[in-house]
Parts: C-alpha cells; structure tokens; sequence
C-alpha cells in the first residue's frame, strides 16, 4: 500500500461516482486539506520510531515551561531513555488534583495550550473524570479523520455521495467553576470540525445536547428519515437498534411531521410496508462500529433490523483521552497507531516482567497494554487499554483491540472481563438462552455468607424456574473452566459461592440505556460493574439464589 497513490485512487473514485458537484467539492476540500497528514504517515510506514521521537521532541520542547515540565525537567530529555527515567507512568487519579485547578480556570499546568474544554468520561467509579482538552486534539482528529476517510473511500466510494447517520454524545453538558464547557468527545469533535465534515451529517450538530432522549430521537429521525444515508456510525451497536425501533414503532407520527416539510419524501416513506433501515435507505454501503468481542454480540440483532447484513468497518480506538488507532485495515477490524500525533510506549500483557518497549519493538500475535503521551498534556498515561498486533502495515503494526483492564475481584479471583464474556457466552448458547442485556456484579447481600457474582439478565423469552438454575449452574462451570482463579476461589480456598441469578422486568434495561444514550451519547454494554449497587439502575422481576 501507499499512502500517497491512495489518496490520488479515492480522490478519482470520488469524482466519478459523485453525483453534485456540491458533494464533489465537500469531499475534495475535506480530504486534500489534510495532505500533508498522508505524508507524514508514509514517513511513519518508512521509519516509525523516527516519527515517535520526532512527535515526542516536539511534546516535550512545547510544555517545557509548563507546571508538570518544570517538575519533571522536561528541558533535560534529550532521548527517549531520559524521558522515560524522569516522567512516571500515571493514572487518572495521579493528575486529578492538577486537573480540579484547571477546572478552576488555571493555565499551563500540563500544556503551554490553553485548555478550552473537558471531554467527561465515566471511568470505572460513579465519579465523572474530566480529560483536559486543547484546540490542539481538534487538528490531530482532523488529520486522524482525514486517513481514515482515505481508506474508507477508497474501498467505498458511494458512500461519498450521501450522508451519515451518527450517534454521539451532548457536546455541552456545563462548565467548570472556571467557566470551561464540558461534555461528550463524541458530540465535541463534530462539533469543532469544518462545516464540510458537518454537511455530511444527517442531522445539524445542536441535536446532540437534547438531554432528553425521546425529543433528541425523534430529531434525529426526523432529520435522518429526509435524507440519502449511506453510512451508520456509532460506538455501541445499542444506539441503532433503540434508534431503529424507535423509527419503525412511530412511522405514522414521524412521516405526518416530514409531510409538512417534504411532501415527496413523505410520499414515499408512507409506501414503504416493512419500514426497516435498508428499505427506507437503499444506499447503506457502510456501518462504522467499534468491533470489541462485547460489540459483536450485537452485530446480528442490528443487521435484523437494518434487513441487510452490511459491511463493518472499525474506524479505530479513540477515547476522551486521545486516539489509539485508526481504522484503516482491508479485515475491518485493525488499525495502526497515529505515530505522527501520539507517542506511545507498551508493555508485553502476558510477560511478568513489566519492561517498558517501544512501536519498533512490537512482535506478531502478541497483546500489549498500551500508555500514551499526547499533545493535550497527557504524560505517559496509562489508558488500561490492551491490544493485539494482528499484522504489520509496511513497518507500522496493525493491532485490534484486545481487552481493557477491567475485572471483578471480590475474593481475589481476579476475573477479567474478556474471560468473563466468553464463559457467559458459551453458557447462553449451550442452554440455549437468548439474552437481550447482561451485566455482572458483586452480590454482598449478606456478608455473613460467601461473596458471589450477581448475572442480571434482560431475556428475550421466557423461561422457566427449572432452566434458570439450570443456567446458573452452567455458568459456574463455564467460569472455573475458564478462570483459574475462579475456580480456586470457589473450589481450593472456598472463598466464593455460586453466583445468583437477577432477572429483569421487560424493558428495565432498554430504559437504562436510552438515559445512557442521552448522557453520554456512547452507551458501550456494561458486562460487568464493579458496584453492587448498579443493581438500582433496574426493576428486578426475581433473583434465584
């Protein structure tokens, strides 16, 4: 592959399969913006560790004066070796102190860039976590976005010439005592980009801070149902299928409102007998999803409702804290590392010892926690983010996301959440159970008893009592098989008991989600929660001990 005669390859397929002119010019100005972006990541294909020192040279010079400069000596890093001596590796709550100052309306603390807004992300606790953003984050997605839509429309040109129905996040949620806004990364990042990025937007961007989740859908629909949808983007699969449910259950309503404004389009929407996404947009050539393992449980029942199985493409790993990967792989799952924006450092997942390596170091099949350094003032930060190399990129690794360092330890089981999907899965198929939701939690009910997980369930069928235990049973199994610690917890030291079973009153769980739709616009499914007290979220029908 190269990056340069890719782009040339994408520019001309956009030129001949565009249908206006208008859209011609909206996809050329967009992309051939961020030429230099493409050349700066054929340097990378050539001589990646180059790039990194380059980008961590120039981190490193622009915040010297800063607060966290000073204290780490910032103006004495000549070489990777001396910043990784000097700059701890941190956690959220290592720089939270410094981040409640900048809330305050204090500056040059991480980066010499004024902080302008905080990207909210819920972390693993109720207590919200802001992430402290520069105007510096919107040119680096400008130019991530940029690569991306290369690859992309070189693969699926025709999705140029419509729009696209995505899901984010309110970009306003309030401000700091310092008067800084913050909000969701996902509504934000739109929000801040070119009007021609946001002409390709089904609805206008203002929609995303309807906090109220009936009045932003039905917005969006009304929007969305005008228009030639080519492409559906969204982190979780949940989003669209509560959006397409909600299409399909308020057809006659929602065209009513569209005659007034389309009568055409209203005309033949009202035509349309089985009102699913592909018959009301025949153009969907593209779903843009992040395909975790949890994700991809969900693939099928969105495909059902769309009424097509459509091409999935990841478009990469991108956090509130900054980007991991860009989705650019031919297997619609892998990306490489935007080594021209963020300097990254690994460790080996599966190696005792912990030591620190380098992009150039990365081998073939293995997993690696990922830390990052990024332009916004982030410093050797440890996302909890672990990824899989799958193939190499000339001499860029192409990685998948693997798993995040998010486990149950309530008796020193140490379950990860990975192991813990896949037990669960393999539980639900053998019994042949068809779960709608599921999450795991600690069940401390009564501490004079053994500590227990608590499975909540949102079954798409009844069930009796007989296969209900049943399943619990299964599970248990399921999980010593696959945990080992698991199984010593509950077996050797005896530490834990079976788990319970909580199920759920109908649509408990789809009305968590459309507030977490509302909220934070990036309802991802919560397997597991570290809370027992997550159970409150839920009416529960009945827990079989």
């Amino acid at each position: 592959m190269n990056p340069i005669k890719d782009l040339k390859t994408a520019s001309e397929k956009i030129k001949q399969n565009s249908e206006k002119l208008k859209d011609d010019f909206i996809n050329y100005k967009y992309i051939l913006n961020q030429i230099k972006q493409i050349i700066d990541f054929q340097d990378a294909l050539i001589d990646p560790l180059k790039s990194q020192k380059k980008i961590l040279k120039k981190i490193i010079k622009r915040n010297k004066n800063t607060e966290y400069g000073k204290k780490y000596s910032f103006s004495k890093i000549k070489t990777i070796e001396d910043f990784q001596k000097q700059v701890p590796i941190i956690k959220y709550n290592d720089i939270s102190e410094d981040i409640e100052e900048i809330k305050k309306g204090k500056q040059n603390i991480f980066t010499r860039d004024k902080v302008v807004y905080f990207a909210s992300t819920s972390g693993t606790t109720s207590k919200i976590k802001l992430i402290p953003v520069t105007k510096q984050r919107i040119k680096n997605y400008n130019k991530e976005f940029a690569l991306w839509a290369v690859y992309v429309l070189k693969d699926y040109v025709k999705i140029a010439n419509g729009k696209t129905l995505y899901f984010a996040g309110p970009y306003f949620e309030g401000k700091t005592k310092g008067k800084i806004p913050y909000g969701s990364i996902s509504g934000y990042l739109p929000f801040k980009s070119p009007w021609y990025v946001k002409k390709k937007i089904s609805n206008p961007i203002n929609v995303y801070n309807e906090m109220n989740f009936n009045k932003k859908i039905k917005k969006m629909a009304i929007h969305a149902l005008q228009e030639n949808i080519t492409q559906i983007a969204f982190t979780a699969p949940i989003e669209a299928i509560l959006f397409l449910d909600y299409i399909k259950e308020n057809k006659t309503k929602l065209i009513k409102i569209i005659k007034k404004k389309n009568s055409k389009r209203a005309e033949y929407l009202s035509k349309i007998d089985d009102f699913k996404a592909i018959n009301i947009w025949p153009n969907i050539g593209l779903v843009s999803c992040f395909r975790s393992k949890t994700n991809e449980m969900y693939i099928d029942t969105l495909m059902k409702k769309i009424g097509k199985k459509i091409e999935i493409r990841d478009p990469g790993i991108n956090a509130s804290e900054g980007r991991i990967s860009i989705g650019i792989s031919k297997d619609g799952i892998s990306g490489v590392f935007p080594l021209n924006t963020t300097f990254f450092e690994f460790i080996d997942f599966n190696k005792e010892k912990k030591e620190i390596i380098t992009v150039d170091k990365l081998k073939l099949n293995r997993k690696y926690k990922v830390i990052i350094t990024t332009q916004e003032g982030l410093y050797r930060y440890d996302m909890g983010d672990v990824v899989k190399v799958t193939s190499f990129f000339k001499k860029i690794p192409e990685i998948k996301f693997f798993t995040r360092e998010n486990y149950l330890n309530i008796a020193g089981e140490l379950a990860y959440e990975d192991e813990i999907v896949k037990a669960l899965k393999k539980s639900f198929t053998e019994e042949n159970f068809k779960i709608k939701y599921y999450t795991v939690i600690p069940y401390l009910k009564d501490l004079s008893k053994k500590p227990r997980y608590e499975i909540l369930l949102d079954l798409e069928e009844n069930k009796t009592e007989k296969e209900i235990i049943k399943l619990k049973e299964k599970i248990d199994l399921n999980l010593k098989e696959t945990i080992n610690d698991y199984k010593q917890m509950r077996e050797e030291f005896g530490r834990m008991d079976m788990p319970v079973i909580s199920i759920l009153e109908k649509n408990s769980y789809d009305e968590f989600n459309k507030k977490r739709v509302v909220g934070s616009g990036n309802p991802k499914p919560i397997n597991i929660h570290p809370e027992q007290n997550f159970r409150e979220n839920f009416k529960i029908k009945k827990t079989y001990e």
